[in-house]
Formats: structure tokens, sequence, C-alpha cells
């Protein structure tokens, strides 16, 4: 794709717009850096799942604590601002399927990254597989959700 082509469909004015005046550099460089968090994010659940030992986990935890790092700087520097910038236009549509996949993600987003710092840290439960299990899966639907958000902000879908 030719920089005049994406000049021409306003690709740029768009990301600009949507992430509520913050420059595409950093909207596309924080975009980029979730995309490598959910490469991380897979590797670190397949590290836990795969080897149990006590060197893998520490593994484990460290390439947890990147991937909360890099979504927490996602959600500062990108995700809050745009929601904020949404929710503050006058003319929002609250019923449309943005705002409802937009709510479904902070739902499942906000106990994701909670219950991962909380893991980062090393406070662990006492029924560490079943909670890890559910942090997982909260993680998973919270990217899915949130790429499928992206897309649907583009117009692509």
């Amino acid at each position: 794709m030719s920089s005049q082509f994406i000049f021409e469909l306003g690709f740029l004015d768009r990301l600009i717009a949507l992430h509520a005046g913050t420059s595409p550099i950093v909207s596309q460089t924080v975009l980029t850096l979730m995309l490598v968090v959910l490469g991380i994010v897979l590797v670190g659940i397949g590290f836990g799942y795969l080897e149990k030992t006590k060197t893998n986990l520490l593994q484990h935890r460290w390439t947890l604590s990147i991937s909360a790092g890099l979504a927490l700087a996602a959600i500062v520097l990108v995700m809050l601002p745009t929601t904020f910038r949404f929710y503050t236009d006058p003319d929002v549509d609250f019923s449309s399927i943005m705002s409802f996949t937009t709510i479904i993600h902070g739902i499942i987003g906000i106990p994701a990254i909670a219950t991962g710092l909380i893991y980062a840290v090393g406070r662990l439960p006492r029924k560490v597989r079943i909670w890890m299990r559910i942090t997982a899966l909260l993680w998973i639907a919270s990217i899915i959700l949130g790429v499928y958000m992206f897309l649907q902000m583009m117009e692509i879908i």
C-alpha cells in the first residue's frame, strides 16, 4: 500500500480522530504492541500449560508481567482516551453495536488485566490452576473483542 493511497483514504485522519488526538505514530505503535501482547500472552499461556516446573513458571510470570505492562500502556495511551471521546460525543448512539462491543470489552478486560497484574506481582490464589485458566480465557476473549472493535472503528467490518 503506497503512502499516497493511505492519505487519499484519509486513513491517518481517521486514526487521529479515533484516538482522541493522539498522534498516528503513537497510535500505530501502541496498536502494534497490542498484537505483540497477543503473541506474548499465547506463548505465556503455552509455557504455563505445557511446562509445570518452577523454572518455566518463572518464565511464565515474566512473560505475563511484560504482557500486562504492554497492555497497561495501550489502555492508558489509546483505549481510555478513545473511550472517553466516544462516550462524550453528543451524537453517540448508546444502543449501537460499537457501544455494546466497547462495554463488553471493558467488562471482560478489567478483570483480565487486574488478575494478570495480581499474578505478575506474586499474589496467587489458592486454587491457582482454575484462576489462571479463567484469567487466560478472559485475556483471550478481551483481545478478540478488542480486535473486533478496532475493525469496527476502522469501518472494515
